[in-house]
């Protein structure tokens, strides 16, 4: 069980997905530091983070049902 409302989760989520496109944004100001390839890496981690916690939190609701 999660402790935070279905709300907080979801801006949570909106968050780290902004963060990560902030990332790809200033990846060409990072070419030597957080370049291309970081930004690639960083985006697909997130991807999958939120696809896996939106998955949760659509089990969690049909549990709740």
């Amino acid at each position: 069980m999660n402790t935070f409302s279905i709300d907080d989760q979801l801006v949570m989520l909106i968050d780290r997905l902004n963060n990560a496109v902030n990332v790809c944004y200033t990846a060409p100001e990072n070419p030597k530091e957080q370049g291309y390839p970081f930004a690639t890496g960083y985006a697909r981690s997130a991807m999958s983070e939120v696809a896996d916690s939106l998955s949760a939190i659509v089990k969690q609701l049909r549990e709740e049902e």
